[in-house]
């Protein structure tokens, strides 16, 4: 008798909300805005083998794998004037971002589940023989928690004007999947669930020039445009094409690989996702 899946199922489902921005200074000694959530999402998995206590089950294990399928990522930057300019910083299009759907792992690119070295994250079957069925517990605790940083005050090259963080949106789409791969790599999708995170706000300086200190600006969320979404566990592989091709196709490029190219892409005067206005002007930012 070989070893079989009996089952794979998510529960205690715990989604993160979105924290109000802070200020505070970047390892570089950049003064910035920080977005991050009020603690890490939580999701328990627990997959169920079957077999004879003398099958091998050395190299079976048991993990999640998660995509990010959606991002909007955009600030604005104004002068103090009208003849100061504006900046528009897209990181969430091309060219600054190569591509939407992505792995979202911490391991190199190539591996596939989110943290191949968290022991709470990520199991193996022990070669040694033991009674089945064999229950393994694999849990999400406090472990996904997204966010981004935005500069307050950017250069404008065409003004040689300091511009001034004026709004911000942010937005994070997940899938994660509860999964099973087998000694010779073949993945067995179990469960899956969708998540998302949202920030949205628009930032003005009390006085010129302001500082880093919080109290130096004057911070209002967009009606709407903040929050935390967690779905509900669905059995089975995820189905949507957006998505689906980077569950475990080969990847020359991980949703940090991403995140950091556009932030530095932006930062580069002269790259198309960077622009700057001789005054202050409307963006899309769809494009």
């Amino acid at each position: 008798m070989a070893i079989s899946i009996v089952s794979g199922t998510l529960s205690n489902l715990v989604g993160n909300t979105p924290n109000a921005p802070t200020f505070g200074t970047d390892t570089s000694g950049n003064s910035v805005a920080s977005f991050a959530p009020n603690g890490d999402n939580n999701a328990d998995g627990v997959v169920v083998f079957s077999g004879l206590p003398t099958d091998p089950r050395g190299g079976w294990e048991v993990g999640f794998i998660q995509t990010e399928w959606v991002e909007t990522n955009w600030g604005n930057y104004r002068g103090q004037f009208d003849h100061d300019g504006g900046i528009f910083l897209q990181r969430g299009r091309a060219p600054a971002r190569a591509q939407q759907a992505c792995r979202d792992t911490q391991s190199p690119v190539g591996t596939f589940f989110t943290k191949v070295m968290s022991p709470t994250e990520h199991k193996t079957l022990a070669a040694a023989a033991g009674v089945f069925p064999n229950q393994i517990s694999v849990s999400v605790t406090a472990r996904d928690g997204p966010g981004d940083i935005y500069q307050l005050f950017e250069v404008n090259s065409k003004t040689n004007k300091v511009n001034y963080l004026q709004a911000v949106q942010l937005e994070f789409l997940f899938c994660t999947v509860l999964t099973v791969r087998n000694p010779v790599g073949v993945f067995f999708h179990q469960a899956h669930f969708y998540w998302n995170l949202r920030w949205q706000y628009q930032f003005q300086p009390k006085r010129f020039p302001p500082t880093n200190a919080i109290g130096d600006w004057t911070i209002t969320p967009v009606a709407g445009g903040n929050g935390g979404t967690m779905g509900h566990a669905i059995a089975g592989p995820p189905s949507d094409r957006r998505f689906t091709g980077v569950l475990t196709s080969p990847q020359t490029v991980s949703c940090n690989d991403l995140a950091t190219a556009s932030t530095n892409a932006v930062e580069t005067v002269g790259n198309a996702c960077r622009r700057e206005s001789l005054r202050w002007a409307s963006v899309d930012v769809r494009i």
